[in-house]
């Protein structure tokens, strides 16, 4: 078992706060919040850890010493998207976590499982549009798309088996050469093409104890969250 982080990402719309410290090194709590992901991975048992690097690729070389991660650098990071950041670590998936670095957990929500799943939380009210997921009566999920319904979205983790991760891997290395540059293509939208052939099921989430940080404002929520425990 082992976990695939991407922190490749510009971090654009958090503006003058990422100008000189990657969002997903910043501190939320009081810790560094990539840091407490590794530390939640691993009090579940889970020390092979690969993150994928690109913007401030430097900062993150400490994790190394500190942690015994393994660093893969997306040299690509501002030209292609997160799916190729994603295949550049193909041959660790399998058994694995998939986790966004800008996500935040207040408390480890990590779970061992059997099948593969998908985080999801009840989304905030707002007029984004989020990755929004139905289930069937055996909590399979049946459909993911975009919607700004107040209803349960992903946030940036999920769980993949070795035999679904096989899967997933034929169908990356099908596509176009051009699907990499699309920026509106992103890793999940895989994922979530495969929904008929693989069975995916969804860990409910508690929105007091995570965020996704995508801008100022994710900050400030996440930030009051961590006050409010």
């Amino acid at each position: 078992m082992n976990a695939i982080i991407l922190a490749a990402g510009l971090g654009s719309r958090l503006k003058e706060i990422t100008v000189n410290k990657h969002k997903s090194l910043l501190k939320i709590a009081d810790r560094v919040n990539l840091e407490r992901t590794i530390e939640f991975l691993n009090d579940i048992g889970v020390n092979d850890i690969n993150i994928i690097t690109g913007y401030k690729a430097s900062d993150f070389e400490y994790l190394k010493e500190k942690f015994n991660v393994n660093l893969i650098h997306n040299d690509k990071f501002d030209t292609l998207n997160n799916l190729y950041s994603f295949c550049l670590a193909l041959d660790f998936f399998g058994n694995s976590f998939v986790i966004d670095a800008d996500v935040v957990m207040l408390k480890n929500i990590l779970q061992i499982t059997d099948t593969s799943v998908y985080y999801t939380t009840l989304r905030k009210i707002n007029n984004k549009n989020d990755w929004i997921v139905t289930c069937d009566d055996n909590n399979r999920i049946t459909k993911i798309e975009p919607s700004n319904k107040n209803l349960p979205t992903l946030f940036g983790i999920s769980y993949f088996t070795k035999n679904d991760a096989i899967l997933i891997k034929e169908r990356i290395k099908s596509l176009p050469k051009e699907a990499f540059s699309d920026k509106k293509l992103y890793y999940d939208n895989v994922f979530v093409s495969m929904l008929s052939e693989i069975i995916i099921k969804e860990v409910r989430v508690d929105n007091r104890f995570v965020c996704e940080i995508d801008d100022k404002e994710d900050l400030k929520e996440i930030n009051e969250k961590a006050r409010a425990i």
